[in-house]
């Protein structure tokens, strides 16, 4: 990275700035949004900080070191989106909701990313403060302490799981993205009705769901929080 700098005598020269940790992920962070183009490597980082690809390296042994810090940020930003107070036994429901919407949001925000963070454990201190909330929030509604950390990891699962899909088809290119939807609109919106009635009289629907991951995700969360508040209603009625 360079700066301009002037000698005594007023003369311009160009000194090299100090390449922090900060300042390159700041910049990968940048080079994984839309705007930057949702590529990482260390070339382009390296041109995206003005210095050599190199100078990354002091910093970051490889691309997986860099790629779990930068799990980290999105946990962080993840758990300032979302933060709130721990909710009252009845209304666990309205937070796990906005916890795993925030979580999704964070990172479809940076989908290339995403496709790079969804499936990683960082065991980082924001990570660890979040899976301890999450349980903690699970057993006070109501869950004993083993079932409230399955709910847990089955929450966190659903939501990067869909986060990856949906990430994985935001970096396809327009004209891919463009078939798909064509196939929904078009190709199972034409198919007889006497070979294929329930796509016949579903698709209409489908092809709706096609264009909304936003809310084919608030449909499935739905439905799994719906067996939650089952399990959570059978452990009140067992303990009386």
């Amino acid at each position: 990275m360079v700066e301009q700098g002037r000698t005594a005598a007023g003369t311009k020269v160009k000194r090299r700035a100090v390449l922090t940790r900060e300042a390159i992920l700041e910049a990968a962070m940048r080079l994984c949004s839309p705007e930057g183009g949702g590529v990482l490597t260390f070339s382009r980082l390296g041109k995206e900080l003005g210095a050599d690809p190199t100078a990354v390296y002091r910093h970051f042994r490889d691309k997986d070191e860099l790629v779990l810090a930068l799990t980290d940020l999105l946990i962080e930003e993840s758990l300032a989106r979302a933060a709130r107070p721990a909710p009252d036994h009845d209304h666990w429901r309205d937070w796990l909701t906005a916890t795993a919407h925030a979580i999704r949001a964070v990172h479809l925000a940076r989908p290339a990313l995403a496709v790079l963070c969804a499936t990683r454990t960082t065991a980082s201190p924001a990570e660890t403060r979040s899976v301890e909330e999450i349980i903690g929030v699970l057993h006070h509604a109501g869950l004993p302490v083993i079932e409230a950390a399955e709910c847990y990891r089955m929450l966190l699962d659903l939501t990067l799981a869909f986060v990856q899909s949906s990430a994985a088809f935001l970096t396809l290119a327009p004209e891919a993205q463009a078939k798909d939807d064509a196939a929904w609109a078009v190709k199972y919106g034409l198919l007889p009705a006497d070979r294929f009635p329930m796509l016949h009289r579903s698709s209409p629907r489908l092809t709706e769901l096609f264009r909304s991951d936003e809310e084919v995700f608030r449909l499935v969360l739905e439905t799994f929080l719906d067996g939650v508040a089952l399990k959570i209603e059978r452990a009140r009625n067992a303990n009386g």
